[in-house]
This record gives C-alpha cells, sequence and structure tokens, in this order.
C-alpha cells in the first residue's frame, strides 16, 4: 500500500522490480490511508512524511498500538531533522526523489525484520515532538531496544562498534561504530564529541581536569580523555547548563 502526495513514480518502480508485490491501494491523505489500512491489512506501508493537512507521523494518531502490524516505509524529500529522527529510531526511509536499488534494499530488510512498526513508530513519533523526552533504538542480538537519552553518561569506540555506559553503571556493545551516533546525536546539545573515541553527556560531568592535556571527570568518577581542538568547547558547554 502506499500513501504519497506524488505516488506514480513509486508505484511504477514498485510494477518493475517487484511484480510480485500487489498494490492494494494508492491514498494520497491520511484519513483515506486509514480506512484502507483498516480494510485491506496491507503487510507494508509506503508513507510519504510530507502529506496534505496531516503529517505521515500522525498515523499513530488512528490506530491503537496493538493495530500497527504492518511494516512502514517512510518516504520523504532532504530533511537533515527528519533523516537524524529516523536513524535514531531504527526506521526505514527513502530519500526523494526514490532510486530502484534503494528501494529494492527497503524491501528487502522489510521482510528480514522480526519486530513490528508498533514497537518503533512510537519512538520516531516522541523524537519528533519531544525534545527533552528522546529515545534511540539500537539493535541486540534478538532485535532492537529503545534507550533513554538521559540514562546515557557516555559511548566509547571501540572499532567498528560502539559500547555504550549508563547511569545505572552497566554498559552495552552496539553493531554501530561511533560516527553513526556522532550522526544521528546531532542536535542534542548535551551529547558532545570530545575525543575520537568518546561521545559524552554533558549532564554527567563533574570536573575539567587540565591535568594529561585536559580531562573531563564524570559523576561516577570516569575519567575521559579530551582532544585538545575541544576544551573550549566543553568549557563553553558545561557554563550553558
Amino acid at each position: 500500500m502506499s500513501i504519497q502526495s506524488d505516488p506514480s513514480l513509486l508505484s511504477h518502480m514498485l510494477q518493475h522490480i517487484a511484480p510480485s508485490i500487489r498494490i492494494m491501494e494508492i491514498c494520497g491523505d491520511l484519513p483515506s490511508a486509514v480506512k484502507s489500512i483498516t480494510k485491506n491489512k496491507p503487510d507494508i506501508v509506503f508513507l510519504d512524511i510530507e502529506l496534505p493537512v496531516y503529517s505521515g507521523i500522525q498515523l499513530l494518531d488512528f490506530f491503537n498500538p496493538e493495530e500497527i502490524t504492518f511494516h512502514i516505509i517512510f518516504t520523504t524529500a532532504y530533511n537533515n531533522y527528519a533523516l537524524r529522527a529516523f536513524e535514531m529510531s531504527a526506521v526505514d526511509y527513502l530519500m526523494k526523489p526514490i532510486h530502484e536499488e534503494k528501494l529494492r534494499l527497503a524491501l528487502e530488510k522489510a521482510g528480514e525484520k522480526d519486530f513490528s512498526s508498533k514497537e518503533i513508530f512510537p519512538v520516531l513519533k516522541n523524537n519528533f515532538q519531544y525534545e527533552s523526552q528522546k529515545k534511540m533504538v539500537v539493535p541486540v542480538a534478538n532485535g532492537f531496544e529503545v534507550l533513554s537519552l538521559h540514562t546515557i553518561c557516555y559511548l566509547k569506540a571501540e572499532g567498528s562498534y560502539t559500547r555504550i555506559f549508563f547511569a545505572s553503571n552497566t554498559n552495552m556493545l552496539v553493531s554501530k561504530n561511533l560516527k553513526h551516533f556522532e550522526y544521528v546525536l546531532t542536535g542534542i546539545n548535551y551529547f558532545i564529541r570530545i575525543h575520537r573515541s568518546f561521545i559524552v553527556n554533558i549532564n554527567f560531568a563533574k570536573k575539567v581536569l587540565r591535568s594529561d592535556g585536559g580531562t573531563l571527570l564524570l559523576e561516577n568518577n570516569t575519567e575521559i580523555p579530551i582532544a585538545e581542538d575541544n576544551m573550549q568547547l566543553i568549557l563553553d558547554s558545561l557554563q550553558k547548563l
């Protein structure tokens, strides 16, 4: 099923690369899409963020969480803020103009995933709406886990992986590199990459030590090295707390 402001190109591409997929209906606005989803119960919904009257994100308002049994692939024009929200929420999306190979990969991923949109979609909506309550979805061995950003003390690079340390003195290893997290956390002003191997939540900062080239002491007494070029950034950020 496709909910698009301009559906013709996507429909043509689907027919070309995945002829076995049956397009149940094409809707140009959210209210008619809700009726169609309720009636047809599709497996996959292509959902445009930019729709008349309602935003695609508002689809959740029309359904109870247990009713969202379909997989959602968002389509959107270029928007840094929206893309970071998608990445942070582990949501599949296609950038306009849509390319066939990207569409093919999105369909393959939709077939592989072992979780439903009802688990991820509320996180995405939250990340669009509430700056102070943002959450992040990260891959784990048996699926995905939702993390509240305010519980994260710091992130440490471990090769192509990242270890996330929490206020509860626990940690987890995630199969994403630190550059990925630097991107998705852009705009969250209390997360700062203070060193090539560390991103820190400065809300947990206790003291700046100028010895050994500069070190940030956290509330749990963990010492994080500060890159020389980032010392002034840290001092300025701490003054704003």
